[in-house]
């Protein structure tokens, strides 16, 4: 649960006014997705509807752990307020955690909670309380400062010798820091940090002993990508250099780990003549049997988790604050979850239950989509509008019909119409040229005389590939770098 205020803020980029939601008191046991938005730095950031930028709210909060007894006070001295100020801000803050206990909950840490003037020491408070050492911290602290020496480093050739140097601290926790970072920059449409981390990416995979591990299994998920069989997952599971490649492997054609698949592997196994061999081929009987189980177990969890989430929903007096304080759980599997009780409410002709799983799906949409860049809500209109409606669209947000736009556009329908989806592709390919005619049009010289030919044409600069984020399959998650405009 957290407890909620309205606060009147002003836009820093565009000085537009608007009203956001405030959390003063976040408890993580009421609310399973608090703990994440704390950790990512998502309580009380704002997005102005008029521009787009996210804008951080320097209030203060009290986050509260009843498992583990924590109250920490968020107190920054950006408040701007002066020390009786801050103290009486944190008895009242303090005050409204125990009202909103039961008695036999109030106990005596939360009349002193700790106080941090900076998020990153309360979050580092919350990860020694999860068990997780200083060291652990620092060693993600170093992995940091690693990677801003990489983007710092201009020079090719010491980029690599950065690289080669610090081959030991370059593991799966550094290509995902690298990997999120290129997310974020791609998302808030900043090419050209962008395309730095996508080159420093390359060199990481070619020159790194984990970066090629990782390269190499990747190739291995795209050649059972391109050939979804069980023969061909049996042969790279014969073939994967070590315990993460085989996880991998069965995680993406989990499917094709089936009665048959087995039934090969055991006659592989009763018909190698080598003692080793067979062993070694037991052993990677047992291990894809225990892969598989976990997976199974964690995804009949999460299911378990996401249903629950939904019938407190379908419950709730008002699933709109619940569905947004709660939005990181409206993921793949939620929508998984709601679509197999939507087949059964319509297969059992439950009409009032179908409705009301239908305005479920749409508020969780709606809040989703919510999130995303302008440039992102445009595309997936674009993708959703019929041909008559899609100039419409266009004419109605020119200002991100940019070049950039574009590009990402024809990243799209290249990779929908690989994926086989030519219906689709057919539709993007109808959009990506009349975005190219906005384009066209808002490049054209105004003073052109009439019945006269320009000296030189206007180039358009196309985007780099590299920089043209690979669209995902949900439309919903496409991000193209673009500029922050709303979305109309």
């Amino acid at each position: 649960m957290a407890t909620r205020m309205v606060a009147g803020v002003t836009c820093p980029r565009c000085q537009g006014q608007f009203q956001a939601r405030v959390e003063s008191v976040v408890d993580v046991k009421k609310d399973p997705s608090a703990k994440a938005r704390v950790m990512n730095g998502a309580v009380n950031l704002a997005t102005c509807p008029q521009c787009g930028s996210r804008v951080m709210l320097q209030l203060p909060f009290l986050y509260h752990d009843p498992d583990k007894e924590l109250a920490l006070i968020y107190a920054p001295m950006a408040a701007g307020q002066d020390e009786a100020a801050r103290q009486k801000a944190i008895g009242q803050l303090t005050k409204t955690a125990m009202d909103s206990l039961p008695p036999a909950e109030r106990k005596g840490y939360l009349l002193q909670p700790q106080e941090f003037l900076t998020l990153d020491n309360l979050i580092k408070r919350v990860l020694e309380a999860e068990g997780i050492t200083e060291e652990v911290i620092a060693d993600q602290r170093e992995k940091a400062e690693l990677l801003q020496k990489m983007a710092d480093e201009e020079d090719a050739e010491a980029l690599d010798r950065l690289i080669k140097e610090n081959d030991e601290g370059i593991d799966p926790i550094f290509l995902r820091m690298l990997a999120m970072s290129m997310e974020v920059a791609r998302a808030n449409g900043r090419r050209e940090e962008l395309d730095r981390l996508l080159q420093i990416q390359e060199r990481v995979l070619q020159l790194s002993t984990e970066g090629q591990a990782a390269a190499r299994r990747a190739e291995m998920v795209e050649q059972l990508r391109q050939e979804p069989k069980g023969e061909k997952l049996l042969e790279l599971l014969i073939e994967a250099p070590d315990e993460a490649a085989r996880s991998v492997l069965v995680s993406f054609g989990l499917p094709l780990v089936d009665y048959a698949f087995f039934s090969v592997l055991t006659s592989r196994i009763d018909s190698a003549a080598d003692e080793k061999e067979k062993k070694r081929l037991t052993e990677l009987r047992s291990e894809v049997l225990h892969i598989r189980d976990q997976i199974e177990s964690e995804t009949r969890a999460l299911l378990q988790q996401r249903a629950a989430l939904l019938r407190d929903l379908m419950l709730s007096d008002d699933p709109a604050e619940l569905a947004r304080r709660r939005i990181a759980e409206l993921d793949d599997a939620f929508f998984q979850v709601v679509a197999a009780n939507m087949e059964e409410a319509r297969t059992g002709g439950d009409e009032k239950a179908l409705q009301a799983l239908q305005a479920i799906w749409a508020l969780a949409l709606g809040l989703l989509e919510q999130t995303l860049p302008p440039a992102v809500r445009l595309f997936n209109r674009l993708v959703a509008a019929e041909e008559e409606d899609v100039v419409k669209l266009l004419e109605k947000n020119q200002r991100l019909v940019t070049p950039e736009f574009v590009g990402f556009l024809e990243q799209a329908e290249q990779d929908i119409r690989e994926d086989g989806s030519e219906e689709a592709a057919d539709h993007l390919a109808m959009v990506l040229a009349k975005a190219r005619e906005r384009v066209g049009k808002a490049e054209e010289p105004k003073d052109k005389p009439k019945g006269e030919a320009s000296e030189k044409a206007p180039v358009k600069k196309e985007p780099s590939k590299k920089a043209a984020a690979k669209p995902r399959k949900a439309a919903a998650k496409k991000k193209p770098a673009a500029k922050k405009e709303e979305a109309e």
